[in-house]
């Protein structure tokens, strides 16, 4: 195209966790450039916000309304958002921009309710835009080999599968002594009591379908209180049944006291297993019966294609989150760039997570509140 895909960012200031990493991403393939932002609710950090990054000040916005607006009608607008904002707001800021004929990456969990995020369903199939979902730890080069892996049936058939997000940092761990600067996470308001299936648990679902080619058909979930003060649930146990055949487990917690991060999936076929943890990203265990256990590395000997294509640096040599999330960014540029070019941009997308996993995992998130208030297995409803 002769330029750079034009991004604006919503959310994601200097007030933000995860803004600065959407930012070094966005770069790191040089498909991108932001141009445009809406980065607080706060005047001044949004102000100073553009500043730092470089925006010039006319595309400074004070809201995302006003950013939809201004850049569907200029001629150089921004050709993607990027929605880093508290979930509450996702399903809003998302409508506002497909309607302005723009494209969407969205933090997680996509919506509130399933009655948003099917609304956002129909509204992208309208639309005909790119619409991702940030789960980016399916960036990571040794998922995608463990995802083609399972569908050429190195494992056999999936028997089980065994997701866990225990996270124990002190500031999640903890209430503070002052409630009003309670995150946005512990707020019942911004996702409910269940929060937790919606800010942790998404990723974990997510992998479980992603890694196995399967949809999550039943629950049983108890989820408690443990911290001091909380109005929220802080640590969930979900018994899980899966289109497949195979029974599974997901376990998220806020108060795993000591653990850094926590994320990892153990998946058992008839004939073997894999194993990973996101603290040890780049190493994939691979296990058969009556056999020595087998590493897979990132770039190394037997990866898939997909692993290969998603690796940029030569084996032993470290890559980590922020090229797993960078992976996230080059398959969407190069979906839209494939797309305005008139190609096929269908192999870009097959990795990419998008709108329908979001309502995946909001489908999950009300069944296991429903599970956990009777006491029982429930069926989520309405996996499409």
């Amino acid at each position: 195209m002769g330029r750079r895909l034009r991004v604006g960012l919503v959310g994601g200031g200097l007030d933000s966790v995860i803004g600065e990493t959407h930012q070094m991403a966005l770069r790191v393939d040089g498909l991108f450039e932001l141009v445009a932002g809406a980065m607080s609710i706060d005047p001044d950090v949004a102000r100073a916000s553009a500043r730092a990054a470089l925006i010039d000040e006319s595309r400074s916005y004070r809201d995302y309304r006003e950013m939809a607006q201004a850049e569907a009608e200029r001629d150089d607008g921004i050709d993607l958002v990027v929605i880093a904002t508290p979930p509450r707001t996702h399903f809003e800021i998302a409508s506002t921009f497909l309607a302005g004929g723009i494209n969407v990456l969205c933090e997680k969990p996509l919506a509130r309710t399933v009655a948003e995020a099917r609304r956002l369903v129909d509204a992208v199939q309208r639309s005909g835009l790119v619409f991702a979902l940030n789960h980016c730890f399916t960036g990571y080069p040794v998922v995608r080999h463990a995802r083609d892996a399972v569908a050429a049936g190195v494992i056999g058939r999936v028997t089980m599968v065994e997701m866990d997000f225990p996270s124990g940092d002190v500031d999640l761990a903890r209430e503070p002594a002052d409630p009003a600067r309670r995150h946005w996470r512990f707020r019942p308001e911004s996702m409910g009591r269940a929060g937790i299936l919606g800010e942790l648990g998404t990723h974990a679902h997510h992998l479980a379908e992603y890694v196995t080619g399967d949809r999550v058909t039943t629950v049983a979930a108890t989820m408690h209180t443990f911290a001091a003060g909380r109005e929220v649930y802080d640590n969930a146990y979900l018994t899980l049944g899966l289109s497949g055949g195979a029974v599974g487990r997901i376990w998220t917690s806020y108060v795993a006291i000591g653990n850094e991060h926590g994320l990892a999936f153990r998946i058992y076929g008839d004939e073997g297993g894999l194993l990973w943890r996101q603290e040890d990203p780049e190493r994939l265990w691979l296990q058969r019966a009556g056999q020595a256990p087998t590493l897979l590395t990132k770039g190394g000997a037997g990866q898939s294609a997909a692993a290969l294509g998603s690796s940029r640096f030569r084996p032993g040599h470290p890559e980590g989150y922020l090229l797993a999330f960078a992976n996230i960014y080059r398959d969407l540029g190069l979906s839209l760039l494939a797309a305005l070019a008139g190609d096929d941009p269908a192999p870009y997308r097959r990795s990419l997570p998008g709108v329908r996993d979001g309502l995946a995992t909001l489908h999950l998130y009300e069944a296991a509140e429903r599970s956990h208030d009777a006491g029982g297995t429930v069926e989520v409803v309405g996996q499409e």
